[in-house]
């Protein structure tokens, strides 16, 4: 079996499960947080469902996707600076996941722990327009890999 064609089908797959959970949540969670407004249900539920859905997926896609990542490059003996589209490629993902380390993942703990209406609203926005912009950075980091360029 070939070792670097397993490590790059893992990488595929962990790209698919992180890039499919970012969207699929960002989606899914628009429309639950307007169904909720509403019918007045408390949004607590749909903060708990967002956390779990990124603790296994976002974080499990991409350290899969970092693990394997870095794999291929010594596998394969990829030189990174001189190919501008891993660069790129590895620059986005890096600013997407500070993205979520440093304000997606504490507004969600905010989100779970808000009461006040117009408190959720206004850290479900940020955590929206921060959310699609990180997710727009991990497309981003798909077409340098698959482009190459």
């Amino acid at each position: 079996m070939n070792g670097y064609a397993v490590l790059k089908t893992l990488h595929v797959a962990s790209a698919v499960l992180l890039l499919g959970n970012v969207t699929v949540t960002g989606f899914w969670a628009a429309f639950m947080y307007r169904q909720a407004q509403a019918s007045g249900a408390p949004f607590k539920p749909i903060a708990k469902a967002i956390i779990l859905s990124d603790w296994i997926f976002t974080l499990g896609g991409g350290a899969g996707l970092t693990i394997t990542g870095v794999a291929m490059i010594v596998t394969g003996s990829l030189p990174v600076m001189l190919n501008a589209w891993l660069v790129r490629g590895i620059a986005a993902l890096v600013l997407s996941t500070l993205a979520w380390l440093v304000f997606l993942v504490p507004d969600q703990g905010r989100l779970d722990r808000a009461t006040d209406p117009h408190e959720i609203r206004r850290l479900f926005r940020r955590w929206t327009v921060i959310g699609w912009l990180s997710t727009a950075l991990l497309f981003y980091a798909l077409w340098c890999m698959v482009t190459k360029q």
